[in-house]
This record gives structure tokens, C-alpha cells and sequence, in this order.
């Protein structure tokens, strides 16, 4: 069986036999006739060429492909070697309809001819592409109208591959997941500004604070009046001295302490208190947790 690859290539050479045919049912959707190739020298050539290429890094930084009216692709940036396994440079003058799966085709097409009513922004769509090996791929599509340009005259096409983005988000709804439903009040603050930039539904339950009063607010645990609240009067004072001192240095807090909720309720907590340092031995956020926990007998 030959391969993808080969097909295409095949199907180029016979473009011109084939030729009344793809007029009838290729791509061909807008009425705004072909212009004719342009003479360039080989002087001005490469400036063109860079200001191409800038145009087509505008919307993606994955696979771009630039379509002529026909449908044939005119230009296809090497990212396609990566994840689709063709040779960009054997992919010019072939039919983008080739790479599409035949149930998506409409669609496609749809998205094209929408760029053209409205090309102020990209026409986004998920569409599937073959790879070189007949296997099929997800992709999300933007796609913007450049007829009228004179270096591009026809569309502009950057997918990008949905998986990877799949996984991404798929991993950060079930890391808020795991937040939302452990017992413990989780806390992120800003040491910068002072702020609180996460907190879970837990400690707004512990707390008794609303999430209109915590986030962006200026309620710095570390400050009075604030600090009273996370340190009630009966904690143990060697307790206080040692989240000081692990808040000086950077380190590490783990303790059993007495708080007091918004309502001056108190109550008795375990307490771990943890900073987050980048690469560059910079300190970016601390990470709050307590549970509630049976007092000690005194």
C-alpha cells in the first residue's frame, strides 16, 4: 500500500490532467477569481518572504498552513513533520481536502467561507487531520481570510493539536477537584501584595469569611489585626515563636494552634504553612492549610 505521503505527491503530478475536475468538486468557494503568480527577483524575494512569515505567526505557534482559492496549500510550516509525519516542502500545491476526514469536510469548508463574511477575527473550529500513516488526529483550527493580501491571496490555517490541551486541562480540573473536596482549608497568599489568591470552600466553611471578603482583600494573616485571629491568646507562645521564625527564614510551619473565626469563635487547629520558592531562590507564594482537630486537655 502506498503511503499518504506518496499519494499526495501523486495527486500533484496529475493536478493539471485533473484540472476540469477539481473545478467542479475541489475546494473553490469564494467567487474572487485566482490572481496570477507575480514575477519576483530574487533581490526583493527574501524581504517578502519575511514579512510572510511574520503575518503567518500571528494566531499559532503550531502548524500553519497558508490555502490558495483552489484549496491547494501554498505554504506549510514545518510542524507538520512533528505531527502528522509530511515533509512540509512536499506538501505545496497538494489539497488541504486530502488531510481532512471526509465527515468534517462541510465543516471545513463552513469555517472558510465564515472567514470571509467576518475576518476582523479567526474562525475557530475542531476539525481532524490523517496523518501519513491513515491515522486521524484532533486538532482546534483558526482560521483567517487573506485573500485580498498580496503575498497571501487565500487563507490562513493554524491548528493546533487538541490533545495535549485536553490533557492540560484535564489535569487542572481534577487538581481544583481535589481542593474542593479535601477536608482541609486551603490557602494561597501572595507574600507580595499581601493578598489572598486561592482559598477553598473548606476555609470559607471553617472561617466563617465570605470569598468576597478573602480574595483580593487585604486580609494578611500575618498582620494585626489578622494575626490575632490566626493566633488566639491561648496558644502556646513557643508555638508563635516557631511559625516566626520558619516565616523569617522560609521554612516550613507545622503546628497545633489556637484560631478565631469571624464570629470570635475559637477553636483548635492543626496549622502547616508552606512556601513556594521559584528557581531563582525567589519566594512566590505560601500554601495555608488547618483542620480543625479535638482541643488538648490543659
Amino acid at each position: 500500500m502506498q503511503s499518504r505521503q506518496a499519494s499526495l505527491m501523486e495527486q500533484k503530478r496529475e493536478g493539471s490532467e485533473s484540472g476540469a475536475a477539481n473545478k467542479g468538486g475541489g475546494l473553490r468557494i469564494s467567487r474572487t477569481t485566482m490572481p496570477d503568480e507575480k514575477a519576483v527577483s530574487s533581490s526583493d524575494s527574501s524581504g517578502k518572504d519575511d514579512h510572510l512569515l511574520k503575518i503567518l505567526n500571528q494566531h499559532s505557534r503550531e502548524i500553519c498552513i497558508v490555502l490558495n482559492l483552489e484549496g491547494r496549500i501554498k505554504y506549510c510550516s514545518p510542524a507538520i513533520k512533528d505531527q502528522l509525519g509530511y515533509d512540509a516542502s512536499r506538501m505545496i500545491g497538494n489539497n488541504i481536502k486530502e488531510l481532512i476526514p471526509v465527515q468534517q469536510w462541510v465543516a471545513f469548508r463552513a469555517a472558510l467561507r465564515a472567514s470571509e463574511e467576518d475576518s476582523s477575527e479567526p474562525i475557530i473550529i475542531d476539525c481532524g487531520f490523517i496523518d501519513i500513516n491513515d491515522k486521524r488526529h484532533s486538532f482546534s483550527l483558526s482560521v483567517v481570510d487573506h485573500r485580498h493580501h498580496p503575498l497571501i491571496e487565500g487563507y490562513i490555517i493554524h491548528a493546533h493539536k487538541i490533545s495535549r490541551v485536553k490533557r492540560l486541562e484535564q489535569k487542572l480540573s481534577l487538581h481544583d477537584l481535589a481542593i474542593e473536596t479535601i477536608k482541609d482549608a486551603v490557602i494561597i497568599v501572595d507574600p507580595g501584595m499581601k493578598k489572598f489568591v486561592f482559598a477553598n470552600k473548606a476555609f470559607y466553611e471553617l472561617s466563617g469569611f465570605t470569598k468576597s471578603e478573602v480574595m483580593g482583600g487585604k486580609l494578611d494573616l500575618f498582620k494585626s489585626p489578622y494575626s490575632e485571629m490566626l493566633f488566639d491568646e491561648q496558644t502556646d507562645a513557643k508555638e508563635i515563636e516557631r511559625f516566626l521564625k520558619a516565616l523569617k527564614n522560609r521554612r516550613k510551619f507545622q503546628g497545633r494552634i489556637y484560631s478565631k473565626k469571624k464570629n470570635g469563635e475559637v477553636f483548635y487547629n492543626r496549622m502547616t504553612l508552606s512556601p513556594v520558592i521559584d528557581h531563582n531562590d525567589e519566594l512566590q507564594y505560601y500554601i495555608v492549610t488547618a483542620r480543625e482537630v479535638k482541643r488538648r486537655k490543659r
